[in-house]
C-alpha cells in the first residue's frame, strides 16, 4: 500500500513540476519557499514533520522529504502564482464551498482538474493514532499534500475555503495547519493553535464539533471567529465578517461564481431547514448546480470531491470526481478505534492505513 501510495505521490509532484516549469522563476520560487518554511513547519508543526520524515522513510525511491516539503508549501506558490496571472489556468479564488451547524459540516473541492491529474490519485487517509480514538482521523487529499479537509476521533472536522486580502508570508502553510489541528482533541484547542501559529495566507476554516460549529476568517495578521452554537453558517471565497479584511478582498473582484455558490447553499439550506438535516441531504445539497462545478458555469475549476462528516457519530462519506453528479451513495468510512501496533514508529501512520478511490 506505500508504494501505491508513494506512486501517486510521485506522479502528482512530476505533473506540479512541469506545470511550473513553464512560469518564470517557478521552480526556483518553489524551492525558495519550502527551504524558508521547513524550519518553521518544524517549530510549529511537530506531527506533521513526524510524518514527513516517516512517510518518506516508507515510501518508494524519489519520494524523499525534499518532495514532501515541497507538496506541503506548494499552495502557497500556486497563490503566489496565480495573483501573478503566469498561466496556470485555475482561478484560485474560484475554490470551494462549505457549510457548518452543531454536529454536521461539509463542502465540497473544487480545483482545476487538470493540474490534480484529474482527481484520479485523491485518497481518504485512515491515520491510526497511539491512543487509539482520540488521535485517530480521517482526511481528505491529494497524495503528499498533510491535509485537505477531515475529522478526527475527538468529535472535530475541520474544513477549508480559499479567500485572498493580499497577505502573504512565511509561516505555517496552509494544508500543514490543517493536518495539525486534526492532531488536537477539542475544537478549542484547534482555535488556540490556529490564532497563535505564523500563517502564511489568508484562508477560511470552518470547525466542527457536536456542539458548535466556528468560522474563522484568518490572514497572516487577521484572526476572526463567528461561534454558532444554534444555527449554521454557509462560507465561499469571499470575505463575509472580518470588516477590514472585506476592504482588501481580492476574491470578490476576481471570482466569477463565489457569491452566486454562497447564495445557492444558503438558500437551499433555509428552505430546508435545519430540523432533519442528515449527511444525505447535505449531499446532495452539495451536489447541486451551481454549488457543484464541472465546468458548465463558465469556469475552470470542477469539482473533485464532495464530502460530509458527521461528528456526532463519526462518520464520512465522499463522492470523488470520477463518481459523477448522480451517483446516489457515496463512499462510507467511520472512525472506530484500533490503535497501531508500532506506536514508537508514529511518524509512519500516515501510510499505515489508506483507503484508495
Amino acid at each position: 500500500m506505500a508504494l501505491q501510495l508513494g506512486s501517486s505521490i510521485r506522479r502528482l509532484f512530476e505533473a506540479k513540476v512541469l506545470a511550473y516549469s513553464t512560469i518564470p522563476d517557478g521552480l526556483s520560487r518553489w524551492d525558495e519557499m519550502a527551504i524558508a518554511m521547513a524550519p518553521v513547519i518544524e517549530q510549529h508543526a511537530p506531527v506533521t514533520w513526524q510524518e514527513l520524515e516517516g512517510a518518506a522513510a516508507a515510501f518508494v525511491p524519489g519520494v524523499n522529504r525534499s518532495v514532501l516539503l515541497h507538496l506541503a508549501v506548494e499552495y502557497e506558490l500556486y497563490v503566489e502564482t496565480s495573483r501573478e496571472k503566469h498561466g496556470l489556468m485555475a482561478a484560485v479564488n474560484e475554490k470551494c464551498t462549505g457549510f457548518g451547524s452543531p454536529g454536521l459540516s461539509g463542502q465540497n473541492n473544487d480545483e482545476d482538474p487538470s493540474l490534480y491529474l484529474d482527481a484520479a490519485e485523491d485518497v481518504v487517509l485512515a491515520v491510526r493514532g497511539c491512543e487509539g480514538l482520540s488521535d485517530s482521523a480521517l482526511i481528505y487529499t491529494h497524495p503528499g499534500w498533510p491535509a485537505y479537509m477531515g475529522m478526527n476521533g475527538a468529535g472535530l472536522a475541520v474544513l477549508w475555503q480559499f479567500i485572498d486580502n493580499g497577505e502573504q508570508r512565511i509561516g505555517v502553510p496552509t494544508n500543514v495547519l490543517i493536518r495539525e489541528m486534526l492532531t488536537r482533541p477539542t475544537l478549542e484547542s484547534a482555535l488556540e493553535y490556529l490564532q497563535g501559529v505564523p500563517r502564511a495566507i489568508a484562508n477560511n476554516f470552518i470547525l466542527t464539533d457536536v456542539h458548535r460549529t466556528v468560522n474563522v476568517e484568518v490572514s497572516p495578521s487577521h484572526f476572526t471567529a463567528l461561534t454558532v452554537n444554534k444555527g449554521f453558517v454557509v462560507h465561499t471565497n469571499h470575505i463575509i465578517f472580518d470588516q477590514e479584511m472585506q476592504d482588501h478582498d481580492v476574491g470578490i473582484i476576481q471570482s466569477k461564481t463565489s457569491v452566486e455558490r454562497y447564495h445557492a447553499l444558503r438558500n437551499l439550506v433555509a428552505a430546508h431547514g435545519l430540523a432533519g438535516m442528515n449527511r444525505g441531504i447535505l449531499a446532495g445539497m452539495l451536489r447541486t448546480h451551481p454549488i457543484f462545478r464541472d465546468g458548465a458555469e463558465g469556469t475552470d475549476n470542477h469539482t473533485l470531491a464532495s464530502m460530509v462528516f458527521d461528528v456526532v457519530n463519526l462518520t464520512m462519506e465522499i463522492w470523488f470526481k470520477g463518481d459523477g453528479v448522480g451517483g446516489a451513495s457515496g463512499h462510507f468510512f467511520e472512525l472506530n478505534g484500533g490503535p497501531l501496533n508500532a506506536c514508537a514508529e508514529k511518524g509512519k501512520s500516515i501510510a499505515a492505513n489508506l483507503l484508495t478511490m
